[in-house]
């Protein structure tokens, strides 16, 4: 799932892909604290009604986008804007459905649903941004498409602008997501019931429920000696491995959370009170611990580094692979000021990520029995009410938390039954005349009777939902698909040379995507390939090496003086020392001769340009390793697996991690091109992308401006729709240096 915020302001100051997720939530959520349109409930009168979206105030001239690739069910343009009680307010409104996943095995179809859009009236010119579908069917009556196929919009498309909303008296619009019984089935899970381990689909935080009476000691007791990356500190001392306080979690069961931010590793521990509450009781920051966990993989799980990997990223294994070791000793705090080494391998410690839905960040589910009939709006059920009368930021989060099922808002077939309470004595709509204005009103916002949805649905806070699963960042086919342009940069030599042809894609563009999507988002889960910008510069590189993902093997390889050891897999894993590491990365024994044989032969055959020593070598290999050496260009999990190791071997996370931005870069096309011979074209130089290149393809030319590096731009033009695809701000300066969405020509091949 690809996912972002359905209005994307950049922040104040800085670069939008360096504001921490934590900080944008935050930063929305201060832009939309209005208790008028609060989720999940909010006030009429004094009485609280469920409320199955939020307000999110933004200023008309700000574009309300698509928050996910999806199809629309129903919408409505009106022409002009309503007036309720003295105020305006807009009925406009876009509803979209989702189908994508968050893992192999979770599928996740969901809603979101954005009202209160400006009518036609206060467009003025800007119809032409609206999707084709519904932008010429003005009408005051909710429509469903007439044309399904021209439903499809995408993440960022613009769906409309922040229109009128009487309850608050500013402009913004009402959002929501939601989804059904069935389909909230499919991905939420009650993590309180996990008394093992969670879903295989992890993502986002490891999380672990230590039960009291567990055992700390004061350090770690398989940290090798010597001054392995592990000794080191950082630029301010701190050690990646301090010392600890040996004790025990006496009395109090602990709620542990790991997360991976760049270098560091974050574990957090929290307990639960006397009231029922949540509490942090300390932090442990352990610099440069992501960087170094190859390093420490190969030191602390020797007979089989890739398990030892997936202990430290995961905190479990979910391949096959397997090692001697099956440990993970972490360091976790346990008492406040007290931390300390335990194995969270060990019998009777629960195994969870943000795929479970922790309960003791507040996710629960919420009913209230007779809510579900058509016979009442009122919130009564008594824990809910408790939290809504809470003001402080840990209730407000608590309440985020909430999945509320509740018969949605936008269906009048049952106004009097559901509304009967609030037209009692002393109550806000007890005049007839009230009433019948409230009705009006609620009558020309409602549409549910086009959408065919069930009468309740469970509803999310949207913005905790989309905070959530942008922790996912699993890729569906069809997003992968959007990686792989219609039309190719295609430079005839290396760096940037004079001879760049524009063609387009060929048939076989795109033909591994639907085999090997899966393999290729388990592996970037398991080696840390799980931002967009390391997700980004990945693609950036694989769509080129592998002719726009249509082959595992290196053309032209086996005529290469390096055959045949040539590339092979999502990054062209090539020579015989790379297959070697690889495989015993994978704790695979390779005979000690037979290695430095190849490797001697390698040397011979660079320094003669000739693969005759190699080739030399092929009857001394037994066929299990001309097997192994295949898979790579065969099977899924080898093929993705050799890439991940291949990236981080070479630190190339580290590089992907430093930004920059893209600049423009112009040029003619060649006159041998098959599109816009001799036209003026640019292109989009990046140099973090530049440098994460030259680690992947030319590690020797990591500092130079323009290196002699295989498709050079042709990787800048994949690295291109991969920003597209996958940034919230990609920004693209056209010839005048205003900064566009996408690049020129933009165009994936669909």
């Amino acid at each position: 799932m690809i996912i972002s915020y359905p209005i994307l302001t950049m922040p104040l100051a800085g670069n939008a892909l360096e504001e921490s997720e934590d900080a944008w939530l935050a930063r929305l959520l201060a832009e939309s604290d209005d208790p008028k349109g609060a989720y999940p409930a909010r006030m009429i009168g004094n009485t609280h009604c469920w409320h199955g979206g939020m307000h999110v105030g933004a200023d008309t001239a700000t574009p309300v986008r698509a928050i996910a690739d999806g199809t629309i069910v129903a919408y409505r343009l009106a022409p002009k804007t309503e007036t309720y009680e003295g105020q305006p307010y807009d009925t406009s409104f876009v509803l979209l459905r989702h189908e994508t996943e968050t893992g192999a095995a979770t599928p996740v179809v969901f809603y979101s649903l954005y009202v209160n859009l400006a009518a036609a009236e206060h467009l003025h010119g800007r119809t032409d941004t609206l999707p084709a579908c519904y932008r010429a069917r003005t009408s005051p009556d909710a429509r469903v498409p007439d044309d399904p196929k021209k439903a499809k919009v995408y993440r960022r498309d613009i769906l409309g602008y922040p229109g009128s909303q009487h309850q608050t008296g500013r402009s913004g619009f009402h959002f929501e997501i939601f989804c059904t019984d069935e389909a909230l089935a499919g991905f939420f899970r009650d993590s309180s019931l996990i008394t093992e381990k969670g879903s295989a689909d992890i993502y986002g935080d490891i999380h672990f429920v230590i039960p009291e009476g567990k055992s700390f000691v004061a350090a770690h007791p398989r940290l090798p000696k010597g001054n392995g990356v592990w000794r080191t500190s950082d630029k301010d001392g701190n050690p990646m491995f301090p010392a600890g306080t040996a004790g025990s979690n006496i009395g109090q069961c602990l709620y542990v959370s790991v997360r991976l931010d760049k270098d560091k590793r974050i574990t957090t521990t929290r307990i639960r009170t006397a009231q029922g509450q949540y509490r942090e009781i300390g932090r442990i920051v352990q610099p440069g611990y992501a960087y170094a966990m190859l390093a420490l993989a190969e030191a602390l799980y020797p007979d089989n580094p890739s398990t030892g990997l997936e202990w430290l990223t995961l905190g479990r294994v979910l391949s096959e692979e397997r090692s001697g070791h099956t440990d993970n000793w972490q360091m976790v705090p346990y008492a406040p000021g007290s931390a300390g080494y335990i194995d969270l391998s060990q019998a009777g410690i629960v195994r969870l990520s943000d795929a479970d839905f922790p309960y003791w960040l507040g996710w629960q589910k919420v009913e209230e029995g007779a809510m579900l009939s058509p016979a009442d709006a009122i919130v009564d059920e008594p824990a809910t009410l408790e939290m809504l009368s809470e003001t402080s930021q840990a209730g407000k989060a608590a309440l985020r938390h909430l999945v509320v099922k509740h018969p949605t808002e936008w269906d009048v077939s049952d106004l009097d039954e559901r509304f009967a309470r609030l037209r009692k004595p002393g109550m806000p709509l007890v005049s007839e005349d009230s009433w019948q204005r409230f009705k009006k009103q609620a009558q020309k916002l409602a549409f549910w009777q086009n959408t065919g949805l069930p009468r309740a649905v469970w509803h999310f806070h949207p913005l905790q939902f989309i905070h959530h699963m942008r922790r996912a960042l699993w890729l569906s086919v069809d997003e992968l698909r959007q990686a792989v342009p219609a039309r190719m940069l295609r430079g005839l030599g290396a760096g940037i040379p004079e001879k760049i042809v524009y063609e387009p894609a060929q048939g076989t563009a795109g033909k591994l995507i639907a085999e090997h999507c899966k393999q290729l988002n388990v592996m970037w889960r398991k080696y840390g390939v799980t931002t967009r910008k390391r997700v980004a510069a990945f693609l950036g590189n694989s769509v080129q090496e592998t002719v726009w993902l249509s082959t595992l093997i290196e053309i032209g390889g086996e005529k290469n003086w390096y055959a045949p050891w040539y590339g092979r897999g999502g990054l062209q894993l090539t020579h015989p020392g790379n297959y070697i590491g690889y495989w015993k990365f994978r704790g695979r024994s390779i005979d000690a001769k037979l290695s430095s044989q190849l490797l001697a032969a390698h040397e011979k055959s660079g320094t003669l340009r000739s693969n005759l020593p190699l080739f030399g070598v092929e009857p001394s290999i037994p066929p299990h390793v001309k097997r192994w050496r295949n898979d790579i260009a065969r099977e899924p999990y080898d093929a993705a697996d050799s890439a991940g190791y291949y990236w981080l071997v070479n630190r190339a996370d580290e590089e992907a991690d430093k930004y920059a931005a893209s600049t423009q870069r112009a040029f003619h096309i060649h006159f041998s091109s098959p599109l816009r011979k001799r036209e003026s074209f640019v292109f989009y130089e990046n140099v973090s992308f530049r440098r994460v290149a030259c680690i992947v393809n030319l590690p020797g030319h990591l500092s130079r401006e323009n290196p002699s590096l295989n498709g050079l731009v042709d990787r800048y033009h994949a690295y291109a729709y991969a920003q597209v695809l996958l940034f919230d701000h990609p920004t693209f300066p056209d010839r005048a240096g205003v900064l566009r969405l996408k690049p020129d020509d933009y165009e994936w091949r669909k």
